[in-house]
């Protein structure tokens, strides 16, 4: 892993950003006097936009994220139906997925929200998952961070970036200077990085309001507070989530008593939840045997519900074992029913075997089942390209990223199948969409000047040319 970033982080970035501030006071002021109308002290949203962005990109080049569009898709479908529950339904949220153990998610300005693999393993169910997702976006929603940064002077959008940075880094390199730097502010306002109590409240209820609208239970932010407390006793360091979120007994227990009181018409926990646990619980291991280890010790000890079983299969492919794998999946689709994250898993032990045509074959039967499967449209890309069809590849990713134009992973993914197709300038289309949907304009800029005037088509042509007006003119507003 390269790096990890956490809700500390952006807590630094916004007490940061005004030195004058701190030098006046003599202490960061973080605190929040009025909580009552949350747009009272609104961030433009054009500037949270920037700093978002800014974030992002140093996001994305120093730390590893989740590439399984199985896994992003779940994250980003959960993340849209807890969205549509809050106050501001038609508001642009991006998530992401980080390849990091602890247990954390946190949200930047702009509307990105970042979820740890850890906190999807550590969650038991969906509602456990989803209290911590609609917690971030309680944050958000009462402009906590954004009422933050708004009540600093001389906030400095380059300044929070290069903050930004030197916290990547540094958690890679303690010897770098920047991260020296880092280090040192960093500790002079570790007893500020936390949110409010006041702010904690608040996110509290108004997270489990956003869960109760969203038909998941509230119950399960308490559980998981409870989860996250028992974690807490056995190690040296808190979970990297308590270290920005303070929890206390009391704290627990107002939230279980106003869960109580919170009555959802019915709770819907997706199936998909524990198939994508087990997903990611095998990508992130260190090896693939210790994966396969840790199922089959479960399952001999009697946990053997079809999670442990198809995580034991992905394990069996990860292993070069996918005739086992095989088996094993297709018995689950005999006794635990068809699911599309079955089919992709045989789809995936085909392909392991060199064996593209059935790959296909289980890929058509998933999807004609479910046809909105983002993992086995993306699955049947990549047999497409193994069988040397790269024409029917391309066309599949022209319509994956008019479904799904805000994922960064599909527009690289459209940018293989147009090289694998020998079209450059689709290429560098789909490559320049690829930087801006993460908020890198400049270098999508750069990719719409490879877009050639003799070989491209019209319709290419005026696609790069449409892009660059709008672009630029976001860039210009930016300053």
């Amino acid at each position: 892993m390269r790096g990890a970033i956490t809700a500390t982080a952006v807590a630094i970035v916004t007490a940061l950003v005004s030195p004058v501030a701190s030098a006046q006071s003599g202490h960061l002021d973080l605190s929040l006097p009025d909580l009552g109308n949350p747009s009272s002290q609104a961030l433009p949203a054009s500037e949270a936009a920037s700093m978002g962005q800014a974030m992002m990109r140093e996001i994305r080049q120093e730390v590893d994220l989740i590439n399984d569009p199985a896994v992003n898709a779940y994250i980003r479908d959960l993340g849209a139906r807890i969205t549509s529950a809050t106050d501001t339904p038609a508001a642009r949220y991006r998530f992401f997925v980080i390849e990091d153990p602890r247990i954390n998610a946190f949200a930047m300005p702009g509307g990105y929200i970042g979820v740890h693999t850890g906190l999807i393993t550590a969650a038991r169910n969906e509602s456990e998952l989803g209290s911590v997702i609609a917690h971030e976006l309680a944050h958000v929603t009462q402009r906590h961070i954004a009422r933050r940064i708004a009540a600093a002077e001389q906030t400095s959008l380059r300044t929070a970036a290069m903050v930004l940075a030197g916290l990547v880094i540094g958690s890679q390199s303690p010897q770098a200077g920047m991260a020296a730097v880092t280090t040192g502010m960093a500790a002079g306002i570790d007893s500020q990085l936390a949110y409010s109590r006041d702010h904690e409240r608040e996110a509290d209820r108004t997270g489990m309001r956003i869960l109760t609208r969203a038909n998941l239970e509230p119950m399960g932010m308490a559980d998981f507070f409870e989860v996250l407390q028992a974690d807490n006793r056995y190690r040296s360091r808190a979970p990297a989530f308590l270290s920005t979120h303070p929890l206390t007994r009391a704290r627990i227990a107002d939230v279980r008593s106003m869960a109580r009181d919170l009555e959802p018409e019915s709770v819907f926990e997706s199936p998909d939840f524990d198939y994508i646990r087990a997903r990611v619980e095998t990508a992130t291991a260190d090896q693939p045997d210790e994966a396969l280890s840790a199922f089959r010790a479960r399952i001999e000890s009697g946990d053997n519900g079809p999670a442990q079983r198809y995580g034991e299969a992905l394990a069996l492919i990860a292993t070069d074992q996918p005739n086992a794998a095989t088996r094993q999946l297709e018995a689950l689709l005999d006794e635990a029913g068809a699911h599309d994250l079955l089919y992709l898993g045989l789809a995936e032990a085909a392909l392991g075997a060199d064996r593209t045509e059935a790959a296909l074959g289980r890929i058509d039967d998933g999807l004609s089942l479910f046809p909105d499967s983002v993992g086995l449209r993306v699955e049947r890309v990549e047999a497409l390209l193994q069988a040397d069809r790269a024409r029917d590849a391309l066309a599949a990713t022209r319509r994956l990223t008019h479904d799904q134009p805000d994922a960064p992973g599909l527009w690289q993914l459209h940018a293989r199948a147009a090289s694998a197709a020998s079209d450059p300038d689709e290429t560098a289309l789909a490559m320049a969409h690829y930087y801006a949907v993460q908020g890198d304009l400049r270098a999508g800029l750069s990719q719409l000047r490879r877009v050639s005037d003799i070989s491209a088509s019209p319709g290419q042509r005026s696609r790069a040319e449409a892009l660059r007006q709008r672009w630029e003119s976001r860039l210009e507003r930016a300053g």
